[in-house]
């Protein structure tokens, strides 16, 4: 029995090795990609996106040879899963790992920033005292904020959003109050306070597909010293398989059960595959 557990669990260990070379692999071609790229012309979107669809593909065999599934169906399906979880992850993994993708991606903020700020205007700070005056509610101090930060004014903006969030009833809510939340986690980086904004980018993530938090988190958590090894683990995904029903599920969640016309199960194809197809925007 001892022997069968010491065999299981060099296994695992094993497994998660081989899994963990081909994502350390995958990262490490994507951004050898975006360096090159980035040699011709400006970075864009559409560049990371090519050089995620033209990489994808090498690591195909990698991705299906972590998957031990004898169903050919399931195994097609978790392997849909797999890349699509890989791709979802890459943005926030090539933060840490790849600098010219990082300083492309803080470039880009900063310019928005200064763009914002070229454009804020002094005179209309006077609006915003008189509405804070006869209708000192959330908005009022929050709008005030906002201007105050494009302003560069960043403790007056920081006095503004705290007094929004103390004064909202809703306070406690994360959803209520996310446009508060992320303004101070943008005033926090301005106090370069950036373990302060990635407890509140944490606060205020909403799950995996939330591409703008989980950048300017792992922005902010890399300026802060953190690594790849920071990012918050994505939910597993389950296939669940049974006599008459093919689920599939988030380990948080229900198993909810999906009859079928016969005891084989049955995987969506199709849907999978046009869901990763939309995620590299790829035609069909």
């Amino acid at each position: 029995m001892k022997s069968i557990m010491l065999f299981f669990v060099a296994f695992l260990e094993f497994y998660a090795v081989n899994a963990q070379a081909y994502k350390n692999g995958f990262r490490a071609d994507v951004c050898a990609c975006l360096e090159e790229e980035s040699l011709k012309r400006t970075l864009t979107e559409n560049a990371f996106k090519a050089c995620l669809r033209e990489t994808l593909p090498k690591y195909a065999a990698q991705i299906d040879a972590q998957i031990v599934e004898s169903d050919v169906n399931v195994k097609f399906q978790k392997g849909q899963l797999a890349r699509k979880d890989l791709l979802v992850a890459m943005p926030y993994e090539l933060i840490y790992t790849c600098d010219v993708y990082f300083n492309h991606l803080n470039y880009q903020r900063t310019s928005k920033k200064l763009i914002a700020r070229k454009n804020a205007n002094e005179s209309d700070l006077e609006k915003y005292n008189q509405m804070v005056a006869l209708t000192p509610n959330k908005m009022a101090y929050y709008m005030r904020a906002q201007l105050q930060f494009n302003l560069g004014n960043i403790k007056a903006a920081e006095a503004d959003v705290n007094k929004s969030l103390e004064i909202n009833p809703f306070r406690e809510n994360a959803k209520s109050t996310r446009h508060e939340l992320l303004l101070l986690a943008w005033i926090y980086e301005e106090q370069e306070n950036y373990s302060a904004a990635v407890a509140l980018y944490d606060k205020i993530y909403m799950g995996d597909y939330d591409a703008e938090v989980a950048r300017l988190r792992a922005l902010a958590d890399r300026k802060a010293g953190g690594t790849v090894a920071n990012i918050p683990k994505v939910e597993q995904v389950e296939i669940v398989k049974n006599k008459n029903a093919a689920t599939r599920r988030r380990d948080t969640e229900k198993k909810p059960s999906v009859n079928t016309k016969s005891s084989t199960v049955k995987v969506g194809k199709k849907k999978d595959t046009a869901s990763l197809r939309k995620l590299l925007k790829i035609g069909g």
